[in-house]
């Protein structure tokens, strides 16, 4: 028996099934305490459901099983009947099919108050054990049969599945699709992945008495993808099923019949197990973070808790879903493009509209899900970023589908090798990162390592080398002085080593791991190249390939864009120096230039070109489009998004480069981080922190900074009226 199956019994568990998880608990425990005896009785059991013999005739050591989710309360009103009832218990064993953990500690205290020590035994104790002897084994068998093995034999898990879409076929080849994503090596062709999957999904309760025609295995592929042809889709469900034809499916010839072999279908069982229990537990850390909400809005109440959190859940999987459309549409039309940032508030506002509710907390709903989903989409638990990523992908797989059949020929003309130059606001989060304790939390530094093992070379030019030098000279000036003397944004370097807990005095002593006193562009250079093989090159050459009325035009677009944006920051009233803009236009103009010089001698189409300009200013993107809008024939946009380069390295050519584990942890969503917003009240509130904690340990303090700033960070909903600003810069200016 598969543990995947047993958890999957404990969590399917619900209060209707008492008796069974009775018989589970008392099974386990008597292995080991053979005193244990049964209470429960028509009278009433006095509060406990078992008790330890003892040959004084009192009771020391009670037992409770449960299965409700609010344990501490269950627990205290256990503890609360057994004085009544009892003088005597000093032990109370509490078993529960739910995960409890570290969570248990407060209510270990309570009761210890009031003389009874706590023994918690929740549901990883029972996971831990089912194997140790036969007893505990068979128990556990006993519960899958009747809890787990009705669920997988019908269509309840995948009918559940999936929210943002509708039918239980749709349904059903996003499940399939998901698991056969995850189980293929990456080497293997994505048309290939996506139609063995499919013929899986359409075969899934079939078996040696309940076969399934080749033409209804059509039908039902064709219901999965119904805008494709259905003449294309016969080739490929007839190459599946020749492929998996006596490896997971059996074929009557004469009848021209199939059916999923009886491992395959235990196999299937299994996988659609790990995936139900992967999902409780992503939905458990949904709760958990609406939970957290409370300490902020008082319009939560517990029987809010569950409905949010399912909201929130739909939200995600629409969310996702219209990215992978996003990503796909661009990539069959040939267009790169710039992730909506209004996505995911309208992915809200379209939940309240078609979930109605009167409930008291509606109103503040929408900036609760936009923290918790900000929050989710950058949360470092590896099994969070693992089950994202998986979904994410497998929308983006279906999404695929539904637009041409034959994704790997459509994914093939994404490029897979060439140069990225990097703007300044790429290289900067790569420098803040060095701040960063955990190597998890270092997605520039993942995609950019990333990057390089699939073959693409990583550039800067020397005008990104000058502006970063400048840069930390701003945030080591901004760092001696007090934060409400200081005009203008927070610097970004200085602000996140702020955020991470560090001393704000020693920052100008951390900058000397970037470069030292008498070279510091060149020691900057050698940092880049070092830590992540960035090497400077510079494009002022190729910007003479480039005709002149391009190249005047764009001059005049980021010399407008530049000066708009001072306006709009206040910068504009004659205290900022005009040699800094003037530089800022220089340096942008050789990079959207030159890239453009490069291609001179590519003959491609869009997604297909080596050279590209990776930003995340939206300045760089607004001209792109003015530049489409001007000219008949626009020239080849350098642009490249984050997010959908982080696409590319799953689904374009270099994707067999990495193992599946290393594609998995591939960074998602970087927009979506609520961080590049800096407000200066965090900084002042980093300070107070500190000097209250004055005199504890060092990683004490950094411990308590942290935590407080992302206490603050809470309250994402009043971030969000900024983003824009962030996008637009705000890291390198």
């Amino acid at each position: 028996m598969n543990r995947k199956l047993f958890e999957l019994a404990l969590d399917k568990t619900r209060p209707s099934d008492w008796e069974y998880f009775e018989e589970l608990s008392s099974g386990f425990l008597a292995s080991e305490l053979t005193s244990l005896r049964t209470m429960a009785s028509p009278s009433g059991d006095g509060g406990r459901d078992s008790e330890l013999f003892s040959s004084d005739g009192h009771t020391y050591v009670a037992v409770q099983y449960s299965v409700t989710k609010d344990f501490d309360a269950k627990v205290m009103k256990t503890i609360n009947r057994l004085e009544e009832n009892f003088d005597n218990i000093r032990v109370l064993i509490y078993c529960t099919n739910q995960q409890i953990g570290a969570k248990g500690d407060a209510l270990k205290q309570k009761c210890l108050n009031k003389g009874v020590s706590l023994d918690i035994r929740d549901k990883s104790w029972f996971l831990e054990r089912y194997e140790l002897d036969d007893n505990k084994y068979s128990c556990a068998s006993r519960l899958v049969d009747v809890i787990a093995r009705p669920l997988l034999e019908s269509e309840a898990i995948i009918e559940k599945s999936r929210p943002a879409l509708t039918s239980i076929e749709s349904k059903a080849a996003l499940t399939y699709l998901g698991m056969q994503w995850e189980d293929e090596s990456t080497d293997k062709g994505l048309t290939k992945i996506a139609f063995e999957s499919l013929v899986r999904a359409a075969l899934r309760n079939t078996n040696s008495e309940n076969r399934m025609a080749r033409s209804t295995v059509l039908e039902k592929v064709v219901t999965f993808i119904p805008s494709s042809e259905t003449d294309e889709i016969k080739k490929y469900v007839d190459s599946a099923l020749d492929r998996l034809n006596k490896r997971v499916i059996r074929h009557w010839t004469k009848e021209d019949e199939f059916c999923l072999t009886h491992e395959e279908a235990c196999r299937i069982q299994v996988r659609i197990a790990e995936t139900e229990c992967d999902e409780v537990e992503f939905f458990n850390e949904i709760e958990r973070l609406v939970e957290n909400e409370r300490e902020e809005n008082d319009h939560i109440n517990d029987e809010n808790i569950e409905e949010m959190s399912n909201r929130i859940l739909r939200i995600i999987d629409s969310y996702l879903i219209k990215s992978g459309e996003s990503f796909a549409s661009s990539v069959v039309s040939g267009n790169i493009s710039l992730n909506d940032h209004n996505t995911l508030k309208n992915c809200i506002f379209e939940d309240l509209s078609k979930y109605p509710s009167n409930a008291q907390y509606l109103a503040h709903f929408p900036d609760i899900a936009l923290n918790v989903v900000a929050r989710i989409l950058s949360s470092d638990l590896l099994a969070v970023k693992t089950h994202l990523k998986k979904i994410s992908d497998t929308y983006t797989l279906y999404s695929f589908l539904r637009q041409t059949p034959d994704v790997q020929k459509v994914t093939k003309k994404i490029f897979g090798h060439g140069k990225i130059w990097l703007d300044t606001t790429i290289v900067l989060p790569l420098l803040v990162e060095t701040f960063y304790r955990e190597e998890q939390d270092k997605k520039y530094t993942n995609i950019a390592s990333s990057l390089i093992e699939s073959g693409v070379e990583l550039c800067v030019t020397n005008g990104v080398i000058r502006e970063v030098l400048q840069h930390i000279n701003i945030s080591i000036t901004c760092s001696r002085r007090n934060i409400k003397q200081w005009n203008g944004r927070v610097p970004f370097l200085y602000y996140h080593f702020v955020e991470q807990g560090y001393e704000p005095s020693k920052f100008a002593s951390s900058t000397e791991v970037f470069h030292g006193q008498y070279r510091p562009e060149d020691d900057i250079q050698d940092y880049l190249k070092h830590h992540f093989k960035i090497s400077v090159e510079p494009l002022v050459d190729a910007l003479k390939l480039v005709d002149e009325e391009t190249r005047f035009r764009i001059e005049a677009l980021w010399s407008e864009a530049h000066r708009g944006r001072r306006n709009e920051n206040g910068n504009g009233n004659g205290n900022f120096d005009e040699t800094v803009t003037e530089a800022l236009i220089k340096h942008d103009v050789e990079s959207y230039v030159g890239v453009i010089g490069m291609r001179k001698n590519e003959q491609s189409s869009e997604l297909g070109y080596k050279h590209w300009w990776l930003t995340i200013d939206s300045l760089a993107w607004k001209i792109r489009n003015k530049l489409k809008e001007e000219f008949e024939r626009p020239p080849s946009s350098p642009l490249m998004s984050l997010d959908f380069l982080a696409n590319t390295l799953s689904f374009g050519p270099s994707r067999s480069n990495f193992s599946r584990d290393r594609e998995q942890l591939l960074p998602l969503f970087f927009e979506a981080d609520a961080s590049e917003y800096m407000p200066r009240e965090l900084i002042e509130i980093a300070n107070r922190v500190r000097e209250k904690n004055e005199g504890q340990p060092e990683h004490v303090i950094r411990r308590k900074v942290r935590d407080t700033c992302d206490r603050m960070k809470r309250r994402y909903g009043k971030i969000t009226q900024n983003a824009v600003d962030a996008e637009q810069g705000a890291a390198r200016r």
